[in-house]
């Protein structure tokens, strides 16, 4: 079964801890492995960070190396913000977008595997040579003068990329759109509606009609929403 591995490197901040398993919970991600942590993932600091997602840090699993992780994922992915030229191949990533759209790649084509996210530590990331263990990296594009993210911030952005490549049931899905034949219809009403409306000139109602089409091009009406602008034009 495909599993992905959420592991944070050497956690000093219980609190990070408790927002990272937070931010899990809201991208359906439910392994959360701590390497040589510094802090007690179960204290109340992160307990209370984390909300509703305390059953992912109540089964995290602790280990001791990157080498010990290795053991048990067929990849190892590293984040970072701190790239190198295009001479250093180890420090050469992916964005985080790209890196949403392979993992949903792989899933298809391979849905044995297990992939491990490698957080770095608060502050320092991760050092030259555990870059090296890794298979490849990702990053988060972000203002070259102030490049280094919060760990728990890092890692919603990288989650959501994931997530909303895979096949996991989201917020919002059952709001459909208008399709282009209700536009279409909208619009029709809208110019029978401005035939029966009094303009200086044939140009304005033309403007008129070109606002509209701007409006409703714009606005992502969903159906329902359509559907009601139908039937107070039809009412008009």
């Amino acid at each position: 079964m495909f599993m992905i591995q959420i592991v944070f490197l050497e956690p000093k901040t219980s609190g990070n801890v408790g927002a990272i398993a937070r931010v899990m919970a809201n991208f359906n991600f439910k392994n959360l492995i701590l390497i040589n942590p510094k802090c007690n993932h179960l204290d109340e600091n992160a307990l209370r960070r984390a909300k509703r997602a305390k059953s992912i840090l109540e089964k995290a699993q602790i280990l001791k190396t990157i080498q010990e992780l290795k053991l048990i994922s067929d990849y190892v992915v590293g984040t970072t913000s701190v790239l190198g030229r295009d001479y250093n191949i180890s420090r050469v990533p992916i964005n985080a977008e790209e890196f949403g759209k392979k993992i949903a790649d792989i899933e298809k084509e391979s849905p044995e595997l297990k992939i491990s996210i490698l957080i770095g530590r608060e502050g320092d990331g991760l050092a030259n040579e555990e870059i090296l263990e890794c298979d490849f990296l990702v990053t988060i594009p972000t203002f070259p003068d102030y490049h280094s993210m919060n760990a728990s911030h890092a890692a919603s952005i990288i989650f959501y990329e994931i997530f909303k490549n895979m096949n996991y049931k989201k917020i919002g899905e059952h709001i459909k759109p208008a399709t282009k034949d209700v536009k279409d219809q909208i619009m029709k009403l809208v110019k029978e509606n401005l035939k029966k409306m009094k303009f200086a000139t044939e140009e304005k109602r033309e403007t008129q009609i070109k606002v509209w089409q701007k409006m409703v091009g714009k606005s992502f009406l969903s159906k329902r929403e359509a559907m009601a602008l139908i039937g107070f034009l039809k009412k008009l």
